[in-house]
Order: structure tokens, then C-alpha cells, then sequence
């Protein structure tokens, strides 16, 4: 046990005082007069040795009392709970949370300004000998070298203010390096953060007792928030001159209903749509607002809200690109199916060409939106493959059955004539083809068909269905894409499906569904690679990524993957808004980014849970104090102050004053 201030301790000296008085005794003795000795009879009679111990044990009493005081004052604490700033051999981090969510109030300044002024507070009260370090979630490497007083000052006025959550596994791992890499021995890791529920990440914290933690959890004075979650497309795929809808999710982080909360929706900077929405208290609410699209190309889209003083999250930003056309490729060695020529070539809408798979070059695929594979088409092992890529990358794939399988063992064909017998109506595939179907429905026949093998992808669902149970038209969920398989071919003596109502539908819908949907968004800090079909971004190698204002470029790195250009960033963007991929002066594409919405949660750790999980996980916390305890010069004072052995010996010097006023008053 070591003290805060020894030299209270020559207070001890006054442990003699009751030594004297009970050696002296000041008492003036008082004489009684007795008209006889009878009368003693009645005194009680008192043990000499009896009396002798009262006093002892009082004179003790009294000594524990002085004692217990003297430690009191003179603070005592563990030494080996003592913070080491005074070690060169210590490495002093302060970590300040710069995320969003830092933004709110506390009192009249945001909680990112109080961690800041804290933290300054606390480097100028440490010895100038120390070496600091700031981490932050902006990651900036010129603030991760051990510095002098000065430096770390002048990083703490010049950090970021704005940056995407860094998880504590990662914040608890990275001073573990740098410790590591400039040779430092232990680490003083003090922190100052809101401690928001999504940042207590401690999987795979390897606990090092070398590390000392002292936590500051800030508090906001506004612990509610009305952010935008996310928004969608009704129809995946943007047409020229058709209706669509964006449909907004306003998420309520607040114990109070919000009725009429206006929601704007704005195209390159000009209003088009307008909507109010009610959100319950705590809970969630979607709101719809349709739009037309005039023009082909990309155009930047906001959804906004109007929320104090969190506002981050109140603007959501999109990337709305209607594609000219939509480039259709069919994999045949016979011209291509007839029907499905006539269906496609006479639509302004769409490019088809029909190519023989033998001859086909396997980028030429990654501009298309739908692949068709014919019967007759000779498709190997590795056309296959990059067909499935094709899928996993957003694209649609129809396969029909091969002619050639019919005499293999693996394909079992069937020449009953059948009709269609179930259609799943109330799939999303169907919702814009169905009103309602008739029990009369005119449906197709089939004449001759396969079994499709299920079992070649996970998920595949049948969509129709034949008379006796097989299906005849599936589905395929495989990465961002769909594969639709058919149990026939397209030819007369197959089935009729051509010349039924519903061909022209499905065949529509299925290229709709496909070509590779644009992203509407990104958000930072999660997203870091971007894939496009552009592969002329290899050409020139001076591909940047700038923002729509031109006010800020970054060099990504640029890979090809699957036959498309990989632009990976290596970095954070500044902020949210629209930035654009450049190969020099051109516009290759735009593309929108937000910020994380984790942030928006008001979910928050007190002290007690953030000293609870830290502790359960072997981290050697020395404190998790309030914020307004740091404003003191003296750190060490601060920390033994917290130490409850002072309070151990008022209560023991308490403790022996009642024994003793008992032992005067009932011992007799």
C-alpha cells in the first residue's frame, strides 16, 4: 500500500495523546461523607482487574480512531494500480472517438469538442518527457509515431472530426503494434468516446497487462435520433419515360411519436417529389414517392429529413442510372431461337445478338444484362463457369435443355403431352405480370420435357409447374444474379410456350431482372471495392476518384476481376456525397456514398458496462471515471481519489469510536 500524501503520516505522532491521558489521570477525586459503614454495603462492588481492561480497550479505541484518520488523509491506494506517466519506458495513447454519432450535444458544445478539450487537458498535466501517441478512427499514420508534448497537442487541434467507427478489437490491436514497433514496454491508453453499443467489439482482443486503460464515457444530453435507414427501388431496372418508385425507411431512436415528418426527394439538385410520414416511438415507418426519368445516364437523388442535432443521417444519398439499352447475348451454334430473335430484335429497348458459343469472347459478357443458353449451344466446363460468374455478378442466365444430353445417362427426357398446372402467383417474380389468373387460363402446353436437377444450386424455387408435379420454369438465387431454367425447349415439337400469352412477359421480365443492377449507393467505412464494366480504366493506368465538386482526389487501386475493372480504395472518402471514377478527364462513372448508419443507433454503454466487458475480458483497467473527474492538474491524485482504502479507514475510525462509547457507557 503506497499514499498519495506521506507526509500526513507524521499525524500518527498524536496516537501519544491518549496514551498520556490515560497515564494521567486528570480526574479530581470528590470525597464522601457516610454516617456509618452500612451504608457501603449497598455500593456495587467493581473488579480491579475488570476496570483495568475497560480502560485498555477504550485507550485502544481511541488510538484506532487517531489512526484511522491519518491514513484517511494521507490517500492510500495499490501501487500496482498506479498509472505509469512518469516511465520513459511507457507509451502514453489517447484515444478520441471521432465518429458521427460524437456529434451530438453535451451541455452547449458537441461531445467531439469535450474529448478534445479533455484530452489537451490531460496532455498538458502530464510530464513533457513522456511520449504520446493520438489514435483516432481516422486511422492518420503521421499521429501514430511516439511525439513530444508539443506535437501531440498540435495533432489533438488538428484531428479529424469526422470518421466511420473503429471497432475497440481493432483500436486494442493496433497500440498493441505500435507499442511493438518503437519498443515501448507498457501503454497508458486513455480513452474518450460516447461508447456506442456497435463499438465494443472485443472479439479476438488479446488482453495484454502492459496496457493500463482509463475510460471517459461522454454523455449526450440527446439521447434520441430520427435518421434515414435506406432506400429502394420498387422496379430494380430504370426505364426511359416509365414510372417508378423510391421507397424511403425513416427509423425513430426516440421515446416520442413523430407525426408529419416531412421526407424530400431531389434529382440533380431539383425537387421532384414530396411526402410526410408518421413514425412510432422507437419503431420504423416506409414512405413511397414515384418519379419519371426523361433522360437516359446517370442522375444524382437525395432523400431528406429535417433532425436536430444529429444530422449525419438525415440526407440520404443515390445514384439513379437509366441505361440506354439492355444488351442481350444468346449462346447458340444454330443463329439463334426464332422466337426469341423476333421477341428481342424489333424492341428499341434491347440489343440482342445471338453468338456461337464456340467463338464467344468471355469479356464480351461483362456488358451484357442477359445470357441465353440454347439447346443446341456447345457450352464447356469453363464457358459454364463464366456463365455462373456472370450470374454472381447481377446478370440474368435462361438455360434450356441440349438436344445433345438427350442421349446421355445423366438427362432423362419425357414425352408426355402435360399442361401447366400451378403458377406461384404470388412470387415477386409475378407481381407486376398477374393481376389475378382465371381458373379457365389459357396455359401452356408441353409435349416433351427434362427433369431439372435442383440440386445444381441451393436455392432454387419452381416457379411453374407441370401437370405432373415437375417443374417446368425455376428460379436460382446465385450471388447478386438469378439463373432461370425451362424444362423445354423453345421448338413446336417441345411445347406451345411461344405462342402463349405468357412468352412475352416472362422473357420481358427475366431481362428486366437482369443486367447487373447499378449500386444505388455505398457506404463508407464498409464498402472499399467497387466493380464496373469499363475495362478501358486499364489503358490509361490515371484513374482518380474525385468528388462531384472537385475539391478532393484519390488514386484508387484498379484490378480486373471476372472480366471487369476492380477499383479498390486503400483509404476513406472525406465525407459523404457523390464522387466520380475519372480515367483522365472522363467520366467513367458516379457513384454515391453515406454514412454508416450503426452510428445512428442511440444504444449506448454506461461506466458500469464499460467497465463490466473490458474487465471480462482480462484488460487491465485501472478506471472507467465521468468527465468532469479529469479536470484536475494532478492525474495520479485523480486516480487514487477514486480508490475506495480511504473510505476503509473512516469507516474503521468510525467503527471504534462506537465500540468505545459503548464499552464506557454499558460495561459495568
Amino acid at each position: 500500500m503506497s499514499f498519495l500524501y506521506p507526509n500526513m503520516l507524521w499525524c500518527l505522532f498524536a496516537l501519544a495523546i491518549p496514551i498520556i491521558i490515560h497515564l494521567f489521570n486528570f480526574r479530581r477525586h470528590k470525597i464522601v461523607y457516610f454516617s456509618n459503614t452500612a451504608t457501603l454495603k449497598t455500593i456495587e462492588q467493581e473488579n480491579a482487574k475488570t476496570k483495568k481492561l475497560k480502560y485498555i480497550i477504550a485507550l485502544i479505541m481511541r488510538m484506532l480512531f487517531i489512526a484511522g484518520l491519518v491514513f484517511a488523509f494521507a490517500y492510500p491506494y495499490n501501487p500496482e494500480q498506479k498509472l505509469k506517466t512518469d516511465d520513459a519506458d511507457n507509451l502514453v495513447a489517447v484515444y478520441i472517438d471521432n465518429s458521427m454519432s460524437m456529434h451530438s450535444q453535451s451541455s452547449e458544445i458537441s461531445l467531439i469538442e469535450d474529448a478534445r478539450a479533455l484530452a489537451r487537458a490531460l496532455v498538458s498535466n502530464i510530464s513533457p518527457s513522456q511520449r504520446f501517441v493520438l489514435l483516432t478512427n481516422s486511422r492518420q499514420l503521421d499521429n501514430e509515431y511516439p511525439m513530444n508534448q508539443d506535437e501531440m497537442l498540435m495533432s489533438i487541434d488538428a484531428m479529424q472530426t469526422e470518421a466511420s467507427p473503429m471497432m475497440f478489437n481493432n483500436l486494442y490491436e493496433n497500440l498493441q503494434m505500435i507499442m511493438k514497433r518503437n519498443g515501448f514496454k507498457s501503454a497508458s491508453l486513455f480513452m474518450y468516446s460516447d461508447f456506442q453499443d456497435n463499438m465494443m467489439n472485443m472479439e479476438g482482443v488479446a488482453a495484454d497487462s502492459a496496457i493500463q486503460i482509463v475510460a471517459m464515457p461522454l454523455k449526450s444530453d440527446y439521447q434520441q435520433n430520427i435518421y434515414i435507414d435506406t432506400v429502394w427501388l420498387s422496379s430494380p431496372i430504370l426505364q426511359k419515360d416509365l414510372a417508378n418508385e423510391i421507397n424511403v425507411r425513416v427509423v425513430n431512436e426516440s421515446v416520442k411519436e413523430i407525426k408529419g415528418l416531412p421526407v424530400n426527394f431531389e434529382i440533380d439538385g431539383k425537387a421532384v417529389a414530396f411526402n410526410t410520414i408518421d413514425v412510432p416511438a422507437n419503431g420504423k415507418n416506409e414512405v413511397a414517392m414515384q418519379f419519371v426519368l426523361n433522360e437516359s445516364g446517370e442522375k444524382t437523388a437525395t432523400v431528406s429529413i429535417n433532425d436536430y442535432p444529429i444530422t449525419f443521417d438525415d440526407t440520404y444519398n443515390f445514384v439513379l442510372n437509366v441505361r440506354p439499352i439492355i444488351k442481350i447475348v444468346e449462346l447458340s451454334t444454330n443463329n439463334g431461337d426464332a422466337a426469341i430473335k423476333t421477341l428481342f430484335s424489333n424492341d428499341s429497348l434491347f440489343e440482342y445478338h445471338a453468338v456461337d458459343s464456340r467463338r464467344i469472347d468471355q469479356q464480351y459478357l461483362a456488358d451484357c444484362q442477359m445470357v441465353i443458353a440454347d439447346g443446341d449451344a456447345e457450352i464447356n466446363e469453363t464457358m459454364w463457369q463464366n456463365i455462373i460468374d456472370f450470374a454472381k455478378d447481377g446478370g440474368s442466365v435462361v438455360v434450356f435443355p441440349s438436344e445433345r444430353s438427350e442421349s446421355s445417362n445423366n438427362t432423362e427426357f419425357f414425352n408426355d403431352t402435360l399442361s401447366i398446372s400451378h403458377i406461384a402467383s404470388n412470387h415477386d417474380f409475378f407481381n407486376d405480370i398477374f393481376v389475378s389468373i382465371p381458373h379457365n387460363a389459357d396455359l401452356p402446353w408441353v409435349y416433351k420435357h427434362v427433369q431439372i436437377d435442383k440440386r445444381q444450386f441451393s436455392n432454387t424455387l419452381s416457379l411453374i409447374s407441370l401437370q405432373n408435379g415437375t417443374s417446368f420454369f425455376t428460379l436460382s438465387k446465385i450471388g447478386g444474379g438469378n439463373i432461370f431454367s425451362f424444362a423445354s425447349q423453345l421448338g413446336k415439337d417441345w411445347t406451345n410456350f411461344t405462342e402463349n400469352s405468357l412468352f412475352v412477359p416472362i422473357m420481358y421480365k427475366i431481362a428486366m431482372l437482369g443486367g447487373k443492377v447499378d449500386r444505388l449507393s455505398y457506404t463508407i467505412g464498409i464498402d472499399n471495392e467497387l466493380l464496373i464494366n469499363d475495362l478501358s480504366v486499364f489503358s490509361e493506368g490515371n484513374v482518380r476518384i474525385r468528388d462531384i465538386e472537385n475539391t478532393s482526389e484519390m488514386i484508387p487501386i484498379v484490378e480486373l476481376r471476372n472480366n471487369r475493372a476492380l477499383i479498390r480504395l486503400y483509404d476513406e472518402l472525406p465525407g459523404a456525397g457523390f464522387y466520380t471514377i475519372n480515367r483522365g478527364d472522363d467520366v467513367i462513372e458516379t457513384t454515391a456514398w453515406n454514412d454508416s448508419r450503426k452510428e445512428s443507433k442511440m444504444k449506448f454503454f454506461d461506466r458500469e458496462e464499460v467497465d463490466k466487458i473490458l474487465k471480462d475480458n482480462g484488460l487491465n483497467v485501472l478506471a472507467v471515471m465521468k468527465a468532469d473527474e479529469i479536470h484536475s492538474n494532478d492525474v495520479m491524485e485523480i486516480m487514487v481519489r477514486r480508490s475506495m482504502l480511504w473510505k476503509s479507514f473512516i469507516i474503521l475510525s468510525l467503527i471504534t469510536m462506537l465500540i468505545e462509547i459503548l464499552v464506557l457507557r454499558f460495561w459495568k
